[in-house]
C-alpha cells in the first residue's frame, strides 16, 4: 500500500451517498469528481482496485468515466474522477418512467453485449473470472462437498475468453448524460465467460427482485425488475423461451454468490444461511 495525498474535505460539498462511500465536487475543481470510501469498507485496496480497473478500462476505449488521482482523507481513501454533469442510472430512469422500462433494457442488453465484444487482457486489475471463481470455491462455507464438486466442474468447463466482464452487471451501473452512456462502479472489472455478468444480472433482477432492499437499490418494484430481465434477455440473447435462459443460468447465478461473497466477505450467521438457501435454489435442490 502507498501514502496518498491527503486532501481538505471542507472544500467539497457532497453530492450523493452509497453503500460503500460518499460522492463529492468542489468549485476549486470544476468537473472533477471525489469518491470517499469508509475505512470499514476496506477503503484502500477496494480505491486502488477499482481506480486501476477503471484506469484500464479508459485506457482500452470503454465509455468509462477518466480517473485521475487517489487521495485520502484521514484514515479514508477515495480517487478523483470526471463528474459526470446530469448524469442518471438506467435503474433510476426506470423508475421515473417506467412506460420507458422496455427500451431502457433493449438498451442495456445494446451496450451489454458491446462491452462483451471488447477484449482485455488479465492483470494486476483486470483478474480471469475463472481463476478467481476457482480460489473462491476452494474457501467458500457457503457450499456441500457436492456443491463445490458441481460448481468446480462448471467452473473449469468456462471458455478461456477475452471477454471483458463489469463483474457488477446490472442498470445502476450503466449511466446516461445527454445521449452519452458509461460504465461506473468498476472495482469488479474481470475477464471471462460473459454468462457471469448475465448471472448476476438474473439473479438482482429476477430472484432478488422479492427483497425489498434490492427493491430499493434499484428503484424498482419487483415487477418492473422482472420486466427489465426478461427484456434484457430477449433482447441480448434473441430467444423468446426466457424461462429456458433461466435455467441456463442459474447454476452460474450460484456461482456468482460464492464470488460476491468472497469479495464482500460476512461473517452473519443469518446471512451464511441465506446464501446457502439461495445456492441450493440455483442448483434445484
Amino acid at each position: 500500500m502507498s501514502s496518498y495525498r491527503q486532501i481538505d474535505l471542507s472544500e467539497w460539498v457532497q453530492v450523493g451517498q452509497g453503500y460503500n462511500g460518499q460522492a463529492f465536487v468542489s468549485p476549486a475543481h470544476p468537473g472533477v469528481m471525489l469518491k470517499l470510501v469508509r475505512t470499514e469498507m476496506g477503503a484502500e485496496g477496494k480505491v486502488e482496485q477499482e481506480f486501476l480497473a477503471s484506469r484500464t478500462a479508459f485506457e482500452i476505449g470503454l465509455p468509462v468515466p477518466q480517473v485521475y488521482e487517489i487521495v485520502r482523507d484521514g484514515k479514508d481513501h477515495g480517487y478523483l474522477c470526471q463528474q459526470i454533469v446530469g448524469k442518471k442510472s438506467l435503474a433510476r430512469l426506470c423508475a421515473d418512467h417506467p412506460a420507458r422500462i422496455p427500451e431502457l433494457a433493449r438498451k442495456m442488453a445494446d451496450w451489454g453485449k458491446a462491452l462483451h465484444q471488447t477484449s482485455i487482457q488479465v492483470g494486476e486489475a483486470v483478474p480471469s473470472v475463472k481463476a478467481l471463481l476457482i480460489k473462491a470455491l476452494e474457501t467458500s462455507p457457503l457450499l456441500t462437498p457436492a456443491q463445490r464438486d458441481r460448481l468446480e466442474a462448471l467452473t473449469l468447463s468456462m471458455p478461456d475468453t477475452r471477454t471483458c466482464l463489469h463483474g457488477d452487471f446490472q442498470p445502476g451501473n450503466l449511466i446516461l448524460a445527454g445521449n452519452q452512456y458509461y460504465w461506473i462502479d468498476l472495482g469488479w472489472l474481470a475477464r471471462g465467460y460473459y454468462m457471469m455478468d448475465l448471472a448476476h444480472l438474473y439473479k438482482m433482477m429476477a430472484e432478488d427482485s422479492i427483497i425489498p432492499q434490492v427493491q430499493e437499490l434499484t428503484h424498482m418494484s419487483r415487477e418492473q425488475m422482472i420486466l427489465f430481465w426478461e427484456t434484457f434477455a430477449k433482447a441480448y440473447t434473441g430467444t423468446d423461451d426466457v424461462e429456458a435462459l433461466n435455467r441456463e443460468i442459474r447454476p452460474y447465478a450460484a456461482l456468482d454468490i460464492v464470488r460476491t461473497f468472497y469479495l464482500h466477505t460476512s461473517d452473519n450467521p443469518a446471512m451464511l444461511a441465506f446464501l446457502q438457501s439461495c445456492i441450493a435454489a440455483q442448483l434445484g435442490e
